[in-house]
C-alpha cells in the first residue's frame, strides 16, 4: 500500500487502538501526528514509531476542546502544509443503565465521542478542501449497531459517529475526500478490561466470568487484537480503498453482521 510521505493525524494515539493505529500507519511510511490528552503516553507511541524507522510527532490536545483543535490542525497544517489522513480515534467509556447515569458522564462520554469527532473532521475537512484530497477514518463501535445492556451513552454516542461519518461522506465527496467508519467489536485494550471489571457486576459476575459469557457470543471466539484494527485502518485509507466512502465496517468476529 503507497502511504509513504503522507501526514497523518491520529486522535486517542496515546494507547489501545490508538496507539495499535500510530504505529501500524508509521511502519507503512506515514509521518504520524500522534495526539492525546495525556502527553507521557503519545511521546511513548511518538518514540516507537522512531525506534521502528518511521517518522513521528505528538501534540497534546483534548478532541472535546474546539480551541485546542484548531490550534493543533493549525500548527500541523503550519509545519507540514498538510493532513492528507484523520483518525479520530480518541475515546471514553463508562457502565451503568440510562436511568441512573449522571448527567455530568452522559456529557463527558458525549463530548469525547461524538463532539470530538464532530470537531476535529471539521477543522481537518476545511484544509482537505483546499488541497482537494484527504480520508477521514472515525472509529466507532458494533454498540453503536445494536444496543447493549449497561452501555447505553456509549452506544448513543457511537451511534452519533455513524451519521456523521454519512453525512462527512456526502458533504465532501465533491472534493475527493472519503469519510469511512471502523466498528470493532471487543478489543483486547484496557479500556476493555475497564469494561470487564465494571460491568460484570451489573451482570451479577465476576469480571472474568463476564469476559467468558462476552467471548463465548463470538463466533470467532475470541477479541480482536488493536493491530488487527490498525491493519484495517491502513487499508481503508490506502488509494486500494478509494472507492469506499460513507460505510460503516465490521471488524467483530462475527458478532456483528449488519
Amino acid at each position: 500500500m503507497e502511504l509513504n510521505k503522507q501526514v497523518v493525524l491520529v486522535t486517542g494515539a496515546g494507547k489501545g487502538i490508538g496507539k495499535a493505529t500510530a504505529l501500524t500507519l508509521g511502519n507503512y511510511g506515514v509521518n504520524v501526528i500522534a495526539t492525546d490528552i495525556n502527553v507521557g503516553n503519545i511521546k511513548k507511541t511518538s518514540e516507537e514509531i522512531k525506534q521502528l524507522g518511521g517518522q513521528s510527532t505528538f501534540m497534546e490536545m483534548d478532541v472535546s476542546k474546539k480551541k485546542q483543535v484548531d490550534v493543533v490542525v493549525d500548527s500541523v497544517i503550519n509545519k507540514f502544509k498538510k493532513i492528507d489522513i484523520l483518525v479520530n480515534c480518541a475515546g471514553a467509556i463508562t457502565s451503568g443503565f440510562l436511568v441512573n447515569l449522571d448527567e455530568k458522564k452522559w456529557d463527558q462520554i458525549m463530548d469525547i465521542n461524538t463532539k470530538g469527532v464532530f470537531l476535529t473532521s471539521q477543522a481537518v475537512a476545511k484544509n482537505m478542501i483546499q488541497q482537494k484530497h484527504g480520508t477521514i477514518v472515525n472509529i466507532s463501535s458494533v454498540a453503536s449497531k445494536t444496543g447493549e445492556v449497561g452501555n447505553g451513552v456509549y452506544s448513543v454516542s457511537k451511534a452519533a459517529v455513524n451519521m456523521l461519518t454519512q453525512t462527512y461522506a456526502l458533504e465532501l465527496a465533491p472534493y475527493n475526500i472519503n469519510v469511512n467508519a471502523i466498528c470493532p467489536g471487543y478489543t483486547d485494550t484496557d479500556i476493555m478490561q475497564d469494561v470487564f471489571e465494571k460491568r460484570g457486576p451489573i451482570e451479577g459476575v465476576t469480571p472474568d466470568k463476564y469476559r467468558e459469557m462476552l467471548i463465548s457470543n463470538v463466533p470467532l471466539q475470541r477479541m480482536a487484537k488493536p493491530e488487527e484494527i490498525g491493519e484495517l485502518i491502513a487499508f481503508i485509507v490506502s488509494d486500494k480503498a478509494n472507492y469506499i466512502t460513507g460505510a460503516t465496517i465490521n471488524i467483530a468476529g462475527g458478532k456483528e453482521v449488519h
